[in-house]
């Protein structure tokens, strides 16, 4: 638990689902329980009656955010949430744009521009030399509280100091909440549906504790405390996100902490206090990915040397090279069982014939060759040489002799994908040549370094996450060395690299790459993470981090995993591309009347993802789905009450 001062001023079930609404492409993992509460909960969608804006009322389906200045954390938080889903919004930095005013707010007297409107800070408190007040004028105030209680538009405070205007008493605590973990109520259940029920706050996160005061006599307004913190000293639970029903008319959700976007509490809560403010419906969708491919399968790998802090290849005795054996798959695929994931195997078939060519026979191969089916194959090139200075043919001839190899042993892959070894030759001119002589669609890159897919050819570069599980490690020692020589003895801070100040313990180094790997699986990215077989061989480096991060995972979140196939994951990406550049341009005008929503688009080809209607598939208590839009048609959905 963390200090305050006083105020003064599991086990998982295998689903390959290729369910109706969900990408043919991905690989559905969850529990038997998730299954049947979603179906529960698509009963309940479609039974209920939709909810309204308000009779005749048109309002279009975007957020107005609005910060004080533009430098809030919560603001940025908040971006980056509606960014994930591809939510269309507008931005407002009080202090420095044209007065807020009912044209702001209203294309005509029945038609808003707004679904919902999230305020960075309660009050939007802005400072400067002269003091602190408020960014707005009473007039824009009024145009706001007017424009939402009419049309029944719901408000987010981002981060709020606790005050009886906001259905609060003012703050009996505050501090940091770092290590300490709010807790959903009954209500906070019912509207953050894909969560468990704790929430954790990571460091930095300074937040008010206060209790809610109590309804009025009269009904006009009340608050439900949805994320409860720690109870004052009467035993009354303190409220850090609450919804406050005001006497004006209209709810506003009120959060009593900070948060940025990378902050854990955000990642987890983001998802349902977007559901929250746009009432279920919205032009949104996301979902929580995590494929881990296993590169080098059949190869050997150098080896890490604890004392000489180098890595050395094969020396024949105290540095042997890292090599799965048997036994290692018969682990992988007890490790799948339980975990419900399934590893892609990125292979070189070349590794195989060699070690026939020198021992006779390869157990490593015999085992795999078995257990097939039980994986997912990826082109990894015959033999993994270095590609950047090789000529087409030599690419080419990499290229189809493995694939050729996967066939005689019946291995199925898609004969369009690969990786190349370390992602070498993508800027090889001679690269794109030897890929569309292969009929290559999709490369492996690497996200840390090339983020943002672009062509080769006629292939796309997928990005994959790379991560501190090394190449040259087979146990947890050599795992730690290298981490430790990396972050702490051998380390200098830069732009993107902290050095420890003292060494990582392995639960530090386990804690630590589990973090980024949950952070990662909660933005809706489907980009692969990679580590390599040694990984999976000898002490099995990776399986803890993953392990960990698994744990987390179904400690906080209820929702099954996707994993997209490889050539899924660019689907995935240039559909939110597509749609992101098309509402940016403007392209697009989507709008709510009377339990429809009405999309329309002057863009060729262009796919909306939407939530709140009955296509696609349930997840996280909402359906939601892509729907093609036809160029200069519009297309009508009924909208289903979830929320």
């Amino acid at each position: 638990m963390a200090t305050f001062q006083p105020i003064r001023n599991r086990f998982l079930q295998r689903f390959a689902l290729r369910a109706r609404g969900a990408s043919a492409s991905d690989r559905v993992v969850g529990t038997g329980i998730t299954i049947l509460l979603a179906g529960l909960l698509v009963f309940g969608a479609f039974v209920s009656t939709a909810w309204s804006y308000g009779t005749g009322l048109k309002v279009d389906l975007k957020v107005l955010l609005i910060s004080a200045d533009g430098a809030e954390s919560s603001f940025e938080a908040w971006m980056a949430a509606l960014d994930r889903e591809g939510v269309p919004y507008d931005v407002v930095i009080a202090n420095t744009a044209p007065p807020i005013a009912a044209s702001t707010l209203t294309k005509a007297a029945d038609h808003g521009r707004y679904q919902a409107v999230v305020l960075a800070t309660g009050g939007l408190v802005h400072c400067s030399l002269q003091g602190c007040a408020t960014a707005l004028a009473p007039a824009e105030w009024t145009a706001l509280d007017t424009y939402q209680a009419k049309f029944k538009v719901r408000r987010v405070s981002a981060y709020t100091w606790p005050t009886p205007a906001y259905g609060l008493n003012y703050p009996f605590e505050s501090g940091d909440l770092a290590g300490s973990e709010g807790e959903l109520t009954a209500a906070g259940k019912s509207t953050f549906r894909h969560m468990v029920g704790a929430v954790p706050f990571d460091f930095g996160t300074w937040g008010y504790y206060a209790t809610p005061l109590p309804p009025a006599a009269d009904g006009s307004s009340k608050f439900t405390t949805l994320v409860a913190g720690p109870a004052d000293f009467s035993g009354n639970a303190a409220s850090l996100a609450g919804v406050y029903s005001r006497p004006d008319g209209f709810e506003e959700l009120v959060i009593t902490y900070a948060t940025n976007p990378w902050q854990m509490q955000s990642l987890l809560l983001g998802r349902g206090l977007v559901a929250w403010a746009t009432q279920g419906v919205r032009l949104g969708y996301q979902r929580n990915y995590f494929t881990v491919h296993i590169d080098d399968v059949f190869l050997p790998d150098d080896r890490w040397d604890v004392n000489d802090n180098v890595t050395y290849e094969d020396d024949g005795v105290t540095n042997p090279l890292i090599r799965m054996v048997a036994s290692d798959i018969s682990r992988a695929l007890d490790w799948q069982r339980k975990t419900g994931l399934q590893m892609d195997f990125v292979f070189n078939g070349g590794g195989s014939a060699e070690a026939i060519a020198e021992n006779g026979s390869d157990p490593l191969t015999t085992a795999a060759l078995a257990a097939k089916d039980s994986f997912t194959w990826i082109n990894h090139t015959w033999s993994h040489p270095n590609l950047d200075n090789a000529t087409a043919d030599q690419i080419y001839t990499e290229i189809r002799k493995n694939l050729k190899w996967a066939r005689a042993n019946g291995i199925q892959t898609h004969r369009r994908e690969l990786v190349t070894g370390e992602h070498s030759g993508l800027a090889n001119p001679a690269m794109a040549a030897a890929l569309d002589k292969a009929r290559i669609r999709w490369i492996a890159a690497d996200n840390s370094k090339q983020p943002d897919p672009y062509m080769i050819g006629k292939a796309t570069t997928i990005p994959r996450h790379p991560s501190n599980l090394y190449y040259n490690v087979g146990t947890f020692a050599e795992q730690l060395d290298e981490y430790n020589y990396i972050y702490f003895e051998n380390c200098t801070n830069t732009a993107t690299t902290t050095c420890f100040s003292a060494p990582a313990t392995w639960d530090d180094y386990v804690n630590n790459e589990a973090s980024i790997m949950f952070r990662h699986v909660l933005t809706n990215d489907p980009r692969p993470h990679y580590a390599h077989q040694n990984n999976l061989a000898e002490e099995g480096t990776m399986y803890p981090v993953v392990d960990e991060l698994l744990d987390r995972y179904h400690r906080y979140v209820n929702t099954p995993i996707h994993q997209p196939t490889f050539r899924g994951v660019h689907t995935i990406m240039a559909r939110l591309a597509k749609w992101q550049a098309a509402e940016s341009a403007g392209s697009v005008d989507g709008y709510y009347l009377n339990g429809y929503i009405y999309l329309r688009s002057t863009a060729a080809g262009l796919r909306a993802p939407v939530t709140g209607t009955r296509v696609g598939a349930m997840y996280g208590g909402e359906r939601s789905g892509w729907v093609r839009l036809r160029r200069n048609r519009t297309r009508r959905m009924r909208v289903v009450k979830q929320r």
